[in-house]
């Protein structure tokens, strides 16, 4: 998933959501705009420390609304720190890439309304225990 993919999926979100995630939302895509705008370009030492600051802040901006995104944004530092290293050792960031998507990936996920998630799974429960194999009229 590349970064406009992201920004699509939490405007989706944004829209989907209700008022408290709605400001989760917000939050994410605009340090989504951030980072594509003017961390993306940057080297080495600077975009890790730079994305590593982004991460932060939206971390403490999101740690009194919803505790389980900021981890995903706390967590982002520690993946920064191993990006470094990566390319400090002249590594393939690959490692990085794929780390980082994933927790992008469920700190979306967790600015999502409960409710939504839990009638997309009851939804799915209910057609799945109420086939049997039968058709019924």
């Amino acid at each position: 998933m590349t970064f406009p993919q992201l920004v699509i999926f939490s405007l989706i979100t944004l829209l989907l959501t209700n008022e408290a995630s709605k400001s989760d939302a917000f939050v994410l895509f605009v340090a989504y705009s951030i980072y594509q705008l003017y961390i993306v370009d940057l080297d080495a030492i600077y975009y890790y420390s730079c994305a590593s600051l982004l991460n932060l802040c939206v971390g403490l901006v999101l740690h009194h609304q919803n505790n389980s995104a900021a981890i995903c944004s706390y967590s982002l530092i520690f993946v920064n720190m191993l990006g470094f290293f990566l390319w400090y050792q002249y590594l393939h960031p690959l490692v990085y890439d794929n780390i980082s998507l994933v927790i992008l990936i469920i700190q979306l996920i967790a600015i999502m309304p409960k409710g939504l998630l839990n009638g997309i799974g009851r939804n799915i429960q209910h057609s799945a225990s109420g086939s049997n194999g039968f058709n019924r009229l």
